[in-house]
């Protein structure tokens, strides 16, 4: 499993784009090849972290190809207060309750 982070330091309330991101997004990402799990979590009112789930570092690469210049570009970055800090890697442990 692969995982990508961002952080994102939005120009307006997260909970203004909450609904965009849920409704119209999440379901983009779910479509993908190798896609596995998706959470937006507020961190403040104005900031937020992604954490998207890969199969793998390919399945992540092709994602961010396919969804960041054309969803991502025009629905995301125009609300954007300063660029996005992205972290990128191999989980190496995880747990999940059954």
């Amino acid at each position: 499993m692969f995982a990508v982070v961002n952080h994102l330091h939005f120009n307006i309330p997260v909970d203004e784009i909450r609904d965009t991101i849920k409704n119209e997004g999440a379901p983009i990402l779910a479509g993908l090849p190798g896609f596995r799990d998706f959470y937006l979590v507020k961190s403040a009112e104005d900031r937020a972290i992604v954490i998207l789930l890969w199969e793998d570092a390919p399945s992540a690469v092709n994602g961010s190809k396919v969804f960041g210049p054309t969803w991502f570009n025009d629905n995301i970055i125009p609300y954007l207060a300063d660029e996005q800090q992205r972290s990128v890697g191999p989980v190496i442990v995880a747990s999940a309750s059954n």
